[in-house]
């Protein structure tokens, strides 16, 4: 993939056209879905005829785009250049648009790469499959940093991944990807993307995932488990990977504390795989370790054996608080059942009587007839890979391997989560461990590596939430059997290599399927605040029933997620909002309004014996010619510092065919502090801290509008104002104006012309 400048958006513009376009160019939507873009033959519906690409996000998403390339002659050295990223806000970075190639590995297309070249298929057939193949690294085994130039011999599908930055500024931004061949005409696709105004909270539910790996520096270099036996360096890559896609918690799956030969415990390698975890960010609340130094013993306890775990799990749990850590969760016997969950049950009591707590895999629901009582967290499997794997049984022996290739969508519908609803015995251990005081994860659901996206997006996202799991646990991130390069990937997430790994376009589905949550967790929040402030907006109401009837099963989850982030916009709109004056202004005429300026100077008096109300100064018929004089249309004027009482005297600038509009009003930007206003010789208002609770270190501040609808005008009325001072600054220090509109105004429509009126 080349990055380059905006000038070459110009030249393909102008360009001269040197061959016929032999190519088509589809958008695939939605990205997540569980079509195979087949080699021949037509292309599934998700994709369509287009030339712009769109997505929508929160700050630090990730998001996928998707296109696929049809040749009908083969196009040589096809290279993808994205232009810069433009819109508000400062520029993106290169990183943030990440181009691969959707490639071939196994049975299926699931691996997304930069190069595919870095693994060769070479033909290994057997007698029982005459079409098998192995694959050799080309080289080093590890993918390209860029997407490579890409031989399309028949069609290739693009995969397109946006990383939102996380000071984006809301709003559209967009690029431009043009596909060239070297043998071909370019083409070029627009992406659109919009950024919305609020931030992303982490998911409800919890995500975490065996992960059978050990530092290499740490074990013996012929262990016979060196697959998984990584360097830090490999570590660390994948574990940033883990986060990138939501995976916040991978369980430390086996040796990390030790008992020495003395009885104390070890904890070096623990500690080392935590520093490595929190030194990319990965800090849950709560540790699952699968290596402790106790077993979970076949049988009742001895005396002995109860003690050694009550001294470890103290120990360990202290340990852990120590570094930070709330809980430590022990795993117990690996997919114990029936009756050996029952032998298993006192070693999970002696954990629990010394303040630990376990998590299992377990593989039938009846589990909470045995242990569901005392079981802090079983990990529950999910029938459905089994539904998946029926399904694709049942479409070979009826289409053939091709056509049930193409109902592939079918095939993945057959693994949704609903039978776990409808299904009694699945209802009575998952509510029955939420009864417990316990929370239950899931895994198999499906599995890892089962090749459907949309799938693992229903399911490892909204569907959790639905069928009332409180996370996910599935085997495995990698899978520890198989050789470095023939990975077995049914169970594996992503495809390992020297220097981190290789992303499947299942492991993208599970990544929306985590953003899904987050969605529906911030959409939450926001429900639960308004709620508190607005009980009786409808909003609070209609969203509550729209959550309730959510078609998790079988809706469009990118209609759905933007109807989220539609919603949470518009809670968080509830309420005042400071708005630009001309969006106030909308639908008032301001042909109609006229804002006048009041004569200067006015009269004025101090009173500091607070004679003015028994003398009448607020009567016309009182003589104010030998008053002072102060203008009021200069800001930070006021009177100067002295306390007390202050008279200011003018005649309203209105004549006596303007006195009859429909609306008039005073605004008084600010007066310092309580203040009373009289016309002709009448009290007509008061803004004092009784009247409006302000304080004092508000008042002074504060505008006001003063509605003159309900009094007599009638030309040249006198208008009297009293201003008290107690500290500071007095007076009548920011500028008065006179409102008229045959139009009804709001006090917020008085405050919005006036702005408008000064800028």
């Amino acid at each position: 993939m080349r990055k380059v400048l905006c000038a070459w958006v110009l030249t393909f513009a102008v360009g001269t056209v040197c061959f016929a376009v032999e190519y088509t160019v589809h958008i695939v939507e939605p990205t997540i879905n569980d079509h195979l873009m087949m080699l021949d033959g037509p292309l599934p519906p998700v994709c369509k005829q287009g030339r712009t690409m769109k997505v929508r996000a929160c700050r630090g998403e990730y998001e996928p785009a998707s296109f696929v390339v049809t040749a009908s002659k083969p196009l040589a050295a096809v290279q993808i250049e994205v232009a810069p990223v433009s819109g508000p806000g400062e520029p993106w970075p290169e990183a943030a648009i990440d181009v691969r190639v959707r490639r071939k590995f196994g049975a299926s297309p699931i691996l997304l790469v930069h190069d595919e070249g870095f693994l060769r298929t070479v033909p290994a057939p057997t007698q029982d499959n005459p079409d098998a193949v192995t694959y050799v690294p080309t080289g080093e085994l590890r993918d390209a940093d860029e997407l490579q130039p890409v031989a399309i011999e028949k069609r290739k599908q693009f995969w397109v991944t946006v990383h939102v930055p996380e000071t984006a500024k809301a709003g559209t931004y967009s690029t431009v990807l043009r596909i060239v061949p070297e043998n071909n005409d370019a083409t070029a696709l627009t992406l659109e993307i919009e950024v919305y105004s609020f931030d992303l909270l982490e998911p409800m539910v919890e995500y975490s995932i065996y992960y059978p790996v050990r530092l290499a520096s740490q074990v013996p270099p012929d262990d016979p488990l060196s697959f998984g036996n990584l360097t830090e360096q490999q570590y660390v890559a994948e574990l940033k990977n883990m986060l990138a896609h939501g995976m916040s918690n991978p369980n430390i799956h086996e040796g990390c504390v030790t008992a020495r030969p003395d009885g104390s415990l070890d904890f070096s390698v623990l500690a080392r795989l935590l520093d490595l975890r929190e030194s990319v960010g990965m800090r849950p609340e709560v540790l699952y370790i699968g290596g402790h130094p106790f077993p979970f013993y076949d049988g009742e306890l001895t005396d002995a054996q109860r003690q050694r775990i009550h001294r470890y799990v103290r120990e360990i749990d202290d340990w852990a608080r120590r570094r930070g850590y709330s809980e430590v969760f022990y795993m117990g016997r690996d997919e114990w059942w029936g009756e050996q969950l029952l032998r298993e049950r006192d070693s999970i009591m002696a954990v629990d009587e010394a303040g630990g707590k376990v998590f299992v895999a377990v593989m039938h629901p009846e589990f909470f007839d045995r242990v569901g009582d005392i079981l802090h967290c079983p990990v529950l499997q999910s029938p459905v890979s089994r539904h998946v794997n029926a399904a694709f049984r049942k479409y070979l022996a009826k289409y053939g391997e091709m056509e049930a290739a193409r109902r592939a969508a079918e095939i993945g519908g057959a693994g949704r989560f609903e039978v776990m609803i409808r299904n009694r015995r699945y209802r009575k251990a998952i509510d029955g461990a939420h009864r417990a005081g316990h929370k239950i994860l899931t895994y198999m659901n499906p599995s890892a590596g089962v090749p459907y996206p949309d799938l693992q997006r229903r399911n490892e996202g909204l569907g959790l939430w639905r069928v009332g799991f409180d996370g996910t646990m599935t085997w495995a991130y990698t899978h520890n059997g198989g050789d470095k390069v023939n990975q077995f990937m049914y169970y594996a997430k992503v495809y390992r290599t020297e220097n981190g790994v290789v992303d499947t376009v299942y492991w993208e589905g599970y990544r929306e399927g985590v953003d899904d949550m987050r969605y529906l967790t911030t959409l939450y929040a926001e429900l639960r605040s308004a709620t508190g402030r607005f009980p009786d907006n409808p909003l609070i109401d209609e969203t509550h029933a729209w959550l309730k009837a959510i078609d998790v099963v079988r809706g469009d989850l990118d209609a759905i997620r933007a109807e989220m982030a539609r919603r949470i916009v518009a809670l968080r709109d509830m309420g005042y909002k400071a708005l630009p004056p001309e969006e106030i202004l909308k639908g008032i005429d301001l042909e109609r309004v006229r804002i006048i300026a009041f004569p200067e100077p006015w009269r004025f008096k101090m009173d500091a014996d607070d004679q003015g109300v028994d003398e009448k100064w607020f009567d016309p018929a009182t003589d104010d010619n030998t008053w002072g004089t102060l203008r009021t249309d200069v800001k930070d004027k006021g009177w100067g510092n002295d306390p007390g009482f202050g008279w200011y005297r003018t005649r309203l600038p209105l004549t006596r065919q303007e006195a009859g509009k429909t609306f008039a009003c005073l605004y008084f930007e600010a007066c310092d502090e309580d203040t009373w206003l009289y016309l002709n010789g009448e009290e007509i208002f008061e803004h004092s801290g009784e009247t409006t609770g302000l304080l004092i270190s508000e008042i002074w501040l504060t505008p006001f509008v003063v509605p003159l609808n309900d009094v007599t005008l009638r030309g040249e009325d006198l208008l009297a104002v009293r201003v008290y001072n107690s500290t500071g600054m007095g007076g009548v220090w920011k500028p008065v104006h006179l409102i008229l509109s045959d139009q009804q105004l709001t006090e917020e429509h008085v405050e919005a012309l006036v702005n408008l009126n000064q800028e």
